[in-house]
């Protein structure tokens, strides 16, 4: 009877070691883990990053930590997508990048870019760059080594209770193992940009009559010249960052019946924004999320 006792006593003694050890394992869980549980590869969205200095280990796409230690307040980094994948580091591999969000139970949403670098292993996170605050994403791509970021975002002079209308994109590449900005691959300056439609947000149309009747060429000193279905035009433009805008508008005085000049020429006064989308046009955004001119 007591062998009976001393063997039941030691199963349970055994079971509750066995609990024991899976308590510690799912709170201790670590990429080496989660690379023996997948067979050989972390995914990105079980990855650790380097987020405004604090190292945060994703699993299953989440992580809560909280603010301080004893706090009801979480820090809350989830994955939120728009992947791109392609090689970024030039080793041949596949990399991806992607956006994250991060809140800690205020208004505010804050977006990431995130980084996992492709090895043997599986995915390697480096350094998250933040984007703002509650924008509007829209696509992120990665050619020639670089990602490109597009978004929306709103003016420096508007509330945070404003819809994101401002067209953004940024550049980024990998140096060393860490993200970080870039120029734009696409120069913007010192080509002919053709104007192939403009889109009104009241769903008009609007293209040129006659094909490549109309550019626009932005030159390295801040001045712009062009050319219409009916005269040329040259002035001024200001860029920072994405924010573009013209000035100074003239041109020749040439009157031709039935031109366009007059709805380009309109267009153009009050465009406040630009970014290059995917297929490599150029996109200038019209003010007050009116319309947008395309180029190509």
């Amino acid at each position: 009877m007591k062998k009976i006792i001393i063997i039941i006593a030691v199963s349970v003694l055994v079971i509750i070691a066995i609990i024991a050890a899976i308590g510690f394992y799912k709170f201790n869980f670590t990429n080496s883990d989660i690379y023996l549980q997948t067979g050989g590869r972390i995914d990105s969205k079980d990855a650790t990053y380097l987020i405004d200095g604090q190292s945060i280990t994703l699993k299953g796409g989440v992580s809560e930590i909280e603010v301080e230690p004893g706090s009801s307040f979480k820090k809350i980094t989830r994955y939120f997508g728009n992947d791109a994948k392609g090689d970024l580091n030039g080793d041949g591999k596949e990399d991806v990048a992607f956006l994250l969000t991060q809140d800690e139970g205020g208004s505010g949403t804050f977006y990431y870019l995130a980084v996992a670098l492709a090895t043997e292993k599986g995915y390697e996170g480096v350094n998250a760059v933040m984007l703002g605050d509650r924008i509007a994403p829209q696509t992120t791509e990665i050619a020639d080594g670089r990602i490109t970021v597009n978004y929306a975002d709103r003016r420096a002079d508007e509330p945070m209770i404003a819809a994101p209308t401002v067209a953004v994109s940024k550049f980024f590449k990998v140096v060393d193992g860490n993200l970080v900005g870039a120029k734009n691959v696409l120069s913007l300056t010192n080509r002919d940009w053709k104007w192939v439609n403009t889109k009104m947000n009241n769903d008009e149309i609007i293209t040129p009559k006659k094909a490549d009747a109309f550019s626009i060429n932005l030159k390295d000193d801040g001045s712009i010249n062009g050319k219409t279905d009916c005269n040329g035009f040259f002035g001024k433009y200001e860029l920072i960052e994405n924010k573009l805008s013209f000035s100074g508008m003239g041109s020749t005085m040439m009157f031709c019946e039935g031109s366009q000049e007059a709805i380009f020429t309109k267009s153009l006064g009050e465009v406040e924004s630009y970014f290059i989308d995917k297929d490599n046009k150029l996109i200038l955004q019209i003010k007050l999320d009116s319309g947008v001119m395309m180029f190509e």
